[in-house]
């Protein structure tokens, strides 16, 4: 399987540690240049990802270090369908893997793929669990928390989900780790029970700020509840947009 490591030009340092993490175990990976969107120009950053909009899906503002982000694993899907690779694994470079155990995955990835169902396969820790035995891997629709997945630093996908995702990422409206969003948009995202990818603490290049105090106490769920009226209408949007979902798996 291809796989394909996000890696800024200034960030040097974290490609060489992601070499040092994969070149023993023999996995061989392509970078791909990530987009530095701190470096771009407003209109570049309104080009790509149109404000208003994204402040409907998400009900809040974006951050450039997001609009970035998003454009980076929108180019590597762009690659799996320009290059009509079957499958591909997708790394940001802060990732932390046990490589024997990924590429044991990506092995069971390539037997079970159906190529005409979109399937995003999650391999990173802290997702919603569904209740009782849910197998090696698991639907994230069936999971408790849904609505809240996240995780984009490490992941595989086939070429019909590729496809996809990159007509759902434009323009950009969402985060591209919105899976939950994604999931209810014809992509089938599955979860791995044993999910064993991190990230090394506090490497993000996206700038966070810290929460306002009115966020908390009773602000706190009229912003939650614009949260999800946000969420559900940009589920609708992209229905709109793109009709009706393929078929999905059981």
């Amino acid at each position: 399987m291809t796989c394909f490591v996000l890696n800024l030009e200034r960030d040097w340092e974290r490609l060489e540690k992601t070499k040092s993490l994969f070149a023993p175990a023999g996995v061989n990976f392509e970078r791909i240049n990530a987009v530095d969107a701190h470096g771009m120009s407003a209109a570049e950053l309104r080009a790509a990802c149109p404000l208003f909009r994204f402040y409907l899906a998400n009900a809040r503002r974006v951050k450039a270090g997001e609009i970035g982000c998003a454009l980076s694993h929108r180019k590597a899907w762009e690659t799996v369908v320009e290059r009509s690779l079957p499958f591909a694994a997708v790394f940001e470079d802060d990732v932390l893997v046990d490589v024997e155990t990924l590429k044991a995955h990506l092995a069971a990835i390539e037997a079970m793929d159906d190529p005409s169902i979109p399937t995003v396969w999650l391999m990173n820790r802290g997702l919603p669990r569904p209740d009782g035995d849910a197998g090696p891997w698991y639907d994230i629709r069936k999971a408790d928390g849904r609505q809240w997945v996240w995780g984009a630093y490490c992941y595989a996908l086939n070429a019909t989900a590729a496809e996809r995702l990159v007509k759902l990422l434009t323009p950009i409206v969402n985060v591209c780790d919105a899976w939950s969003t994604f999931a209810r948009c014809g992509v089938r995202v599955l979860a791995a029970s044993d999910a064993f990818a991190t990230t090394r603490s506090s490497t993000s290049t996206i700038k966070r700020k810290t929460k306002s105090r009115w966020r908390y106490p009773w602000y706190r769920r009229f912003y939650w509840f614009r949260y999800r009226f946000a969420f559900w209408l940009d589920i609708f949007m992209k229905r709109l947009q793109y009709g009706r979902c393929p078929k999905r798996g059981n």
